[in-house]
C-alpha cells in the first residue's frame, strides 16, 4: 500500500503541481527578524524540548479584520510582520523554504494550527495554477499508512506542507494554485538560464568589488568610509538592522541632515534610546513613578505608529541623502554610484535583490554597465598610479543581462498575479480569511499589494535551523522543467 500509494503521488505531482521557485533569504527577511528577535531560531532549543501545543485549545473566533487575534505555536514559527486593512479580509502568508524538510515540517504545522485553531480551510500555493489536490487519497489508504508515505515524499521534496497536510490530517481544506502557468515557466526557466553563468558572472562581479575597495581609500573621505563600512558590515551580517540605522543616525547628526520626511526612521531611533530608559521589570509593578508611566506609554505608542513597510522604503533615500550631503567631489559620487550597482548586482545574481533595489536599478541602469566600471577603474588606477587591472570576462554579465532582468521583472508580475487570484478565489467561496504560502522573496512586494488592496495581513516565519540541500532542490526544478519543457 505505502509502495502504491508514493507510486500514484509522484504521477500526480508531476502532471499536476509545478515546483516553487527558490530564493536566498533576502535583506528584508533579515531585517524583519532584527526588529522581532523572536523570529530568530535559538540554536540550544531543540525541537523535541518544546511541547506539542494543542490546538483544541485554541481560540476559534477570529475577527480576519484584526491580524492581532492570531498566534502561532512557537515551536513551528514566528509572525514577524502584521498589518490591520481595510477591506475585511485577511490573508496569513507563510514564508516557504523550498525543499528544506525541516522547514516544510514546521510550515505543515503552522498550516494545521491555522486550520484547526481558526477554522481555516482556503490555501493558496505558489507553483501551482489549478485547484487540484490530494484529498481524494484519504479514501485509499489509512491515516498511519498516508503519514508514512508522505514523510519519505517531504524529505525528498517531492511534495510540499501543504500536500503533507493534505494527505495526514482530515481538515477540510481547499487549495488554490495562485500562478499564472506561461509566466510561472517564464520566470522559472529564467532562473535556470542564470544558473548556467551565474558562477562565471559572480566571479567577475566579485573582482570589481575587490578593485572598487582598493580605489576608497584613496578618494572617500572619513564620512563616506564610515558609511560604506556599515553597509557593508550590515550585508555581511557582521552588524545587525539597529546597528546600522545607528550608524546611519550618527552621520545625520553629525552634518545636521534633516530627516523629518523619514518619519518612521526617526521613531526607530526613538524606540531604541527610550528602551536603554525604561526599567521593563519596574515600569509594571507598584513602584513605577508616572514618569516612568508615561515615558513607557510613549514607547508603546512609538512601536504602534512604527510603519516597518515604509520604514524599509525610506532605507535607500536616507542613504542616497546622506551620500549626496558627504561627497565633496564627482570621483567620490561616481566611485559611490559605482560601488553600489556592483553589490547590487550580486544581489541580483543570486536572486536576493529587494523591491526598492529592484526600483533602484530600474532608475539607474546606466550604472549597471561594466563598460562604465572598467573605464572609472582605469582612469583612476592610472591618474593614482595603481597599476589594476579589471578582470577580462565582463561578457559574463553583458551577454546576459537581459535575462538577469527577466527574472526580476517575471517575479514582479507573479506577486501581481498571486493577490488577483487569491482575491478572485476568496470572492468566489466567500471566504474572509485564507493562508497563502509563498518563498520569502516575494514577500516585501506581496505585504506591498495587500496592503495597498485593503489586506490585513500576517507574516509567518518558519522554525529552520538546517539549511536548504541545494542539490536536493536544483534536482527537483530541474526535473520538473524536462518533463515540461
Amino acid at each position: 500500500m505505502k509502495k502504491r500509494l508514493q507510486v500514484v503521488f509522484v504521477i500526480a505531482l508531476i502532471s499536476m503541481f509545478g515546483v516553487t521557485l527558490c530564493y536566498a533569504e533576502t535583506i528584508w527577511e533579515k531585517r524583519q527578524k532584527a526588529l522581532n528577535p523572536e523570529a530568530q531560531p535559538k540554536a540550544e532549543q531543540k525541537a523535541e524540548e518544546i511541547a506539542e501545543p494543542d490546538i483544541s485549545d485554541y481560540p476559534v473566533a477570529l475577527d480576519p479584520a484584526d491580524p492581532s487575534s492570531i498566534t502561532v505555536p512557537s515551536m513551528y514559527g514566528t509572525i514577524i510582520d502584521s498589518y490591520k486593512g481595510t477591506n475585511g479580509k485577511l490573508i496569513v502568508h507563510i514564508q516557504d523554504a523550498h525543499a528544506n524538510y525541516e522547514a516544510q515540517k514546521n510550515i505543515a504545522g503552522i498550516i494545521e494550527s491555522l486550520l484547526g485553531g481558526y477554522d481555516m480551510k482556503l490555501v493558496f500555493r505558489e507553483g501551482g495554477s489549478t485547484d487540484k489536490d490530494f484529498t481524494y487519497l484519504r479514501k485509499e489508504a489509512n491515516l498511519d499508512a498516508r503519514m508514512r508515505a508522505s514523510e519519505k515524499l517531504l524529505k525528498d521534496a517531492t511534495i510540499t506542507a501543504i500536500d503533507y497536510v493534505n494527505l495526514t490530517t482530515d481538515y477540510p481544506m481547499t487549495i488554490q494554485g495562485i500562478e499564472d502557468r506561461s509566466l510561472y515557466d517564464e520566470n522559472r526557466f529564467s532562473i535556470l538560464e542564470m544558473d548556467k553563468f551565474r558562477g562565471v558572472a559572480s566571479d567577475y562581479v566579485n573582482k570589481m568589488s575587490a578593485l572598487a575597495d582598493t580605489l576608497k581609500p584613496k578618494i572617500y573621505n572619513q564620512d563616506l568610509a564610515a558609511l560604506d563600512k556599515a553597509k557593508k558590515d550590515y550585508e555581511a551580517e557582521t552588524s545587525d538592522l539597529l546597528t546600522y540605522y545607528k550608524a546611519l543616525n550618527d552621520i545625520v547628526q553629525k552634518k545636521g541632515i534633516p530627516t523629518a520626511e523619514y518619519p518612521n526612521f526617526s521613531t526607530l531611533i526613538k524606540i531604541n534610546d527610550m528602551e536603554k530608559k525604561i526599567d521593563f521589570v519596574k515600569v509594571n509593578s507598584p513602584e513605577a513613578t508616572e514618569d516612568q508611566k508615561k515615558l513607557y506609554a510613549e514607547y508603546q505608542k512609538a512601536l504602534k505608529d512604527l510603519n516597518v513597510n515604509k520604514l524599509f522604503k525610506e532605507e535607500p533615500l536616507i542613504e542616497s541623502k546622506i551620500q549626496e550631503a558627504v561627497s565633496e567631489n564627482n570621483d567620490q559620487k561616481e566611485l559611490f554610484r559605482i560601488s553600489k550597482a556592483i553589490s547590487l548586482m550580486d544581489k541580483m545574481l543570486n536572486v536576493k535583490l529587494v523591491p526598492e533595489e529592484y526600483g533602484y536599478f530600474l532608475q539607474n541602469k546606466k550604472d549597471f554597465n561594466p563598460n562604465v566600471w572598467v573605464g572609472f577603474l582605469n582612469k583612476k588606477s592610472e591618474e593614482l598610479n595603481l597599476g589594476l587591472k579589471a578582470p577580462e570576462n565582463s561578457y559574463a554579465l553583458t551577454d546576459n543581462m537581459a535575462t538577469i532582468e527577466k527574472v526580476y521583472a517575471t517575479a514582479w508580475k507573479r506577486d501581481n498575479v498571486f493577490v488577483q487570484k487569491a482575491g478572485e478565489r476568496m470572492e468566489k467561496d466567500n471566504a474572509d480569511k485564507a493562508i497563502l504560502v509563498a518563498g520569502g522573496f516575494h514577500t516585501p512586494t506581496l505585504t506591498q499589494l495587500l496592503a495597498d488592496a485593503g489586506y490585513s495581513y500576517i507574516v509567518i516565519s518558519p522554525r529552520v535551523m538546517t539549511k536548504t540541500d541545494d542539490n536536493v532542490y536544483k534536482g527537483s526544478l530541474k526535473a520538473e522543467w524536462a518533463e515540461t519543457k
